[in-house]
């Protein structure tokens, strides 16, 4: 049990590392031109690494046969949103300048915004269940069926991005083939089972 709460404690913060780099980033005025952009575009780059993280713990603990990294999992899974929330935030209050028509407007008309918040959404309720008392509360099973909404969250976060950097982003391509290759490996492994 150590070990379980050392992983998750490291994990939990360790994550907060990007975020304080970032912030010293902007306070010392090392983000270049446009600031506001950079810390846009940085805060998804850290969401979208977390949330396919979060994913790759499963074949990682297969392949060590290691349990105390799935204590890592809640905590990569919550920054992941937390990242994320913190992209829709800067893009609503820097970007649009916290003008809800500016917002509505672009919401309403731009495919790549509707499919990032989309994620978010799916992300939130996982993230509100994250606790050993919602999942007392829902029962595993219920809570496990809840938690699958990851899969689509992800691929519709690697879509978001996808629309934005293109071929322009290595990273993204990189996080959709890792991703892909999981989920392949999952249906695979689903349909021998099953």
């Amino acid at each position: 049990m150590r070990a379980f709460a050392l992983v998750g404690w490291a994990v939990a913060l360790a994550g907060a590392v990007p975020g304080l780099w970032l912030a010293w980033q902007w306070q010392t005025g090392a983000l270049g031109f446009v600031p506001d952009e950079a810390l846009l575009h940085w805060t998804g780059r850290f969401a979208l690494v977390f949330l396919v993280a979060t994913l790759a713990l499963g074949p990682l603990h297969i392949a060590a046969q290691w349990r105390p990294l799935f204590a890592a999992r809640r905590p990569m899974g919550l920054w992941a949103f937390g990242y994320g929330a913190a992209h829709l935030g800067i893009w609503a209050a820097l970007d649009q300048a916290g003008i809800a028509a500016f917002i509505w407007a672009e919401i309403t008309t731009m495919l790549h915004l509707q499919l990032g918040l989309a994620a978010l959404l799916l992300l939130l309720p996982l993230a509100a269940t994250s606790t050993n008392a919602a999942l007392r509360a829902l029962t595993l099973r219920r809570w496990s069926a809840l938690h699958l909404l990851v899969w689509p969250a992800t691929l519709i976060a690697l879509s978001h991005a996808w629309m934005v950097a293109r071929f322009e982003n290595p990273l993204v391509v990189a996080l959709g083939a890792l991703t892909l290759a999981m989920l392949v490996t999952r249906v695979i492994a689903g349909v021998r089972q099953g």
